[in-house]
C-alpha cells in the first residue's frame, strides 16, 4: 500500500515545526523526525514449544516520515522488539485527541492520519495488543498421554475473546462475554488424573516426538551401517611377502631451492639455482664482469642459455637450463678459462637492465646523481668500460623502479583525487595541468582535507603561517603549507599543494584555493616569510587580513639591504664602551678583530696617563 504521502501544504507546516536536533537521533533529519511512544499490556505468546507469560512493555521508535512509513513498517519494528506466537497478530490503538476515546487502526491511511493529526506534537502515544488471530487453524499432535490429542499452543473451545477485529472505536478495548453454556452433570464421567495433570501447560514429550517422526529408527539404521566390519587376521608369512613388496615412499619434502644470490660475485657451479632466466643472464653478466673476460652468446631463450668466451682459444663454456618451477638451473660450467684477462674490459655484457640494478642504491643516496657519475663510479669499480649512452638508459630504468614513472605518477593523482572525495566529502583537492604540445602536463597541485578545514573553523585561532620548501627528489619542485595554531598552541596541519617555483602566479593560485577552503574570515592574520610573490598573493586575495611577516626573516632582509658603510658605523657606536674596556684589562686575549677595532677606538679616545 502507498506510504505516507505529504501535499506541499504539509510539507510546508513539517519544516516549520523542525524539531530540536539535539531531542532526536543523529541519524534522522530533525525536519523529518516523529517518535512513537508504543505502550503493550501483560500477555502470553503462544509459542510453537509452549506459552511463555510477557511482562508489560513500553517501547520507543523514531521515524522519519518523509520515507512514506505506514501501519505495515510499524508492525515490522515492533516484530523486532517483541516477539508472538504464529497463531497471534498485533492490534493497535491510538487515543483521539478531541473525544479522548481509542479508534483501532486497522489500515495504512488510518496510520497516515494519526500521524498528520499530530504533526504540532512530533509524537504519538500508541497501544498494542496481542490477540489471536480470526480462523487460525492449530496443527494437531498426537500425545503419548493417554492419547490426547494437545496442541502447541493453549485455546479456548469458545471463540477468542481478543480476536482481530472485534469492536473499532470505544473507550477501551472491550472484551466479548464468553457464552453460557449449560451443562448436563449426569451425564459427566470424571477420569483418574494423569501424572502431569497438575503441570500448567500438558506438551508433547520431545522424546515421544523424536520416535513419532521416525527420526529415531533413522539413527539406529545409520548407526548399523557405521559399524566396521572386524579385520581379518593375516598369516604372519603372508604379511612379510607383503612388507617386502611395498614400495618405498618418502613423503618428505626437499626444501625449498635457496633464491637469492650475490649480485657482486655470483656463484656459476654446476647445480646452482636461479629464481628466473632473466635472473640468471645479470648474473652470468657480472660473472664475466668479475672474471675480466667478455662473454659471448650461442643460445639464450626463456627455457636454455648457452655462453662461451669469446677470447680466441678459450675452451670456457656454459650451459644452463629452465626447471619445472621455472627457475634456473647451471647444467654445465666446463674447462677453465686459458685466456688472458684484459685490464679493462670493454663493456659488451654490461647491459642497460645491469647498470639499472646497481644504479638503485647510488640513487637511493642521492637522487639527482647523474649519468656521467654513475658512469665513473661503475668503471673504477669493476674496472670495465661502459658507454654513456647504456648508462643513461640504465639510470633511467633504475629512476623509474625506485620513484615510478611519470605518466604512472600522473595518473595517481587523479586517483588520490578521487578516494580522497569519495573517503573524505567536502575536502579540497584540486590538480592544475598545462596543455604543451598537444598533451596536457603537470602545472599546480592543491589539497585540504576536510577534517583539517573543520578542525580550523572550529577549534583553532584565525591565524595561518604560509611557507614553501624545496622538494631536493625526482622533481625538483616546491611544496607550499599552510598551518595553523590550535587552543594548545600546536601546529594544525590546514592545507598542502605542489608546485615548480615560488612565483606570484602559483601563490595566487594557492592562496585562491585556500580561501576556497575556509571561506572568508573576518578577523584573519596570515604570517608570510620575505617572498615578494607570496606577499603579493596575500594582498590581492585576502586584503582585509592582517598581514604578519616572520622575524627571522625580517632580520636577514634587514642584514641583506642595509649592509653598507652606514649601518657598520652605527653598530661600532653603539658596541663603543665595550671594547673600549676590554682593551685595557684584557690586552692578551683582544682577537685580532678586537685589535683592530680597539687602535681605533684608541685614536679616537683620550690618552692613558702615566704611572708616577
Amino acid at each position: 500500500m502507498p506510504g505516507l504521502v505529504l501535499n506541499w501544504i504539509d510539507v510546508c507546516l513539517l519544516r516549520s515545526m523542525r524539531m530540536d536536533p539535539s531531542d532526536c537521533p543523529p541519524w534522522i533529519d530533525p525536519g523529518n523526525a516523529f517518535r512513537l511512544v508504543v505502550n503493550c499490556d501483560k500477555y502470553k505468546a503462544s509459542l510453537d514449544y509452549g506459552i511463555l507469560e510477557m511482562d508489560e512493555q513500553r517501547h520507543e521508535i523514531w521515524v522519519d516520515i518523509s520515507s512514506g512509513y505506514n501501519l505495515d513498517k510499524f508492525l515490522e519494528d515492533m516484530a523486532a522488539k517483541t516477539i508472538w506466537g504464529r497463531s497471534q497478530t498485533l492490534a493497535v490503538w491510538a487515543t483521539d485527541t478531541d473525544s479522548a476515546a481509542k479508534w483501532k487502526l486497522r489500515r495504512n491511511e488510518h496510520f497516515e492520519k494519526m500521524i498528520l493529526g499530530r504533526l504540532n506534537n512530533r509524537m504519538a502515544e500508541l497501544d498494542v495488543e496481542i490477540v489471536e488471530k480470526e480462523g487460525y487453524q492449530y496443527q494437531i499432535l498426537q500425545s503419548s498421554v493417554g492419547s490426547k490429542a494437545t496442541s502447541g499452543v493453549t485455546s479456548h473451545s469458545g471463540p477468542a475473546t481478543n480476536a482481530e477485529g472485534v469492536g473499532d472505536t470505544c473507550t477501551s478495548p472491550q472484551m466479548e462475554p464468553d457464552p453460557v453454556v449449560e451443562v448436563d452433570w449426569d451425564s459427566l464421567v470424571i477420569l483418574a488424573p494423569p501424572e502431569l495433570d497438575g503441570e500448567a501447560n500438558v506438551l508433547v514429550d520431545e522424546d515421544n516426538v523424536f520416535e513419532a517422526m521416525g527420526f529415531k529408527a533413522a539413527d539406529q539404521a545409520t548407526a548399523e551401517e557405521d559399524i566396521e566390519e572386524p579385520i581379518p587376521s593375516i598369516p604372519p608369512e603372508v604379511e612379510q611377502d607383503m612388507s617386502d613388496a611395498a614400495i618405498h615412499v618418502d613423503d618428505h619434502a626437499p626444501a625449498e631451492p635457496m633464491m637469492d644470490w650475490d649480485r657482486d660475485n655470483p656463484d656459476m657451479s654446476v647445480g646452482t639455482i636461479y629464481p628466473c632466466m632473466s635472473e640468471f643472464r645479470l648474473a652470468v653478466r657480472q660473472h664475466a664482469i668479475v672474471h675480466e673476460f667478455e662473454l659471448g652468446t650461442e643460445k639464450s631463450d626463456k627455457t636454455r642459455f648457452r655462453g662461451f668466451c669469446k677470447a680466441n682459444g678459450c675452451p670456457w663454456i656454459i650451459r644452463a637450463r629452465t626447471q619445472a618451477d621455472n627457475s634456473v638451473r647451471v647444467q654445465i660450467n666446463k674447462y677453465s678459462h686459458q685466456c688472458a684477462s684484459r685490464s679493462r674490459v670493454l663493456g659488451t655484457m654490461a647491459s642497460q637492465a645491469w647498470v639499472a640494478e646497481r644504479a638503485i642504491p647510488l640513487l637511493k643516496k642521492k637522487s639527482d646523481m647523474g649519468a656521467a657519475d654513475i658512469q665513473k663510479i661503475l668503471e673504477d669499480k669493476y674496472n670495465i668500460e661502459i658507454k654513456y649512452q647504456t648508462v643513461w638508459y640504465g639510470r633511467q630504468r633504475a629512476a623509474d623502479k625506485l620513484f615510478g614513472k611519470w605518466d604512472d605518477s600522473f595518473d595517481w593523482l587523479y586517483r588520490f583525487k578521487a578516494e580522497v572525495e569519495l573517503r573524505a566529502p567536502g575536502s579540497i583537492v584540486e590538480i592544475h595541468t598545462e596543455k604543451i604540445d598537444g598533451k596536457e602536463h603537470f602545472s599546480r597541485f592543491f589539497c585540504a582535507f576536510k577534517g583539517s578545514i573543520d578542525g580550523f573553523l572550529e577549534g583553532c585561532r584565525p591565524y595561518i603561517s604560509i611557507d614553501s620548501t624545496a622538494l631536493n627528489g625526482l622533481w625538483n619542485g616546491h611544496m607550499p603549507a599552510a598551518l595553523a595554531l590550535d587552543g594548545h598552541n600546536w601546529m594544525f596541519p590546514l592545507a598542502f599543494g605542489l608546485f615548480d617555483s615560488e612565483s606570484k602566479n602559483n601563490w595566487i593560485w594557492f592562496m585562491e584555493q585556500l580561501r576556497k577552503a575556509i571561506g572568508v574570515m573576518p578577523h584573519l592574520a596570515v604570517c608570510t616569510d620575505a617572498c615578494k610573490g607570496l606577499e603579493s598573493a596575500v594582498k590581492q586575495v585576502f586584503p582585509w587580513a592582517e598581514q604578519r611577516e616572520c622575524f627571522r626573516h625580517l632580520m636577514e632582509n634587514m642584514k641583506k639591504n642595509f649592509s653598507g658603510s652606514l649601518l657598520r658605523a652605527t653598530k661600532e657606536n653603539y658596541q663603543m664602551p665595550t671594547p673600549l674596556e676590554v682593551c685595557y684589562e684584557q690586552p692578551k686575549k683582544i682577537t685580532p678583530r678586537k685589535k683592530k677595532l680597539a687602535t681605533k677606538v684608541k685614536k679616537a679616545s683620550p690618552a692613558k696617563p702615566a704611572k708616577q
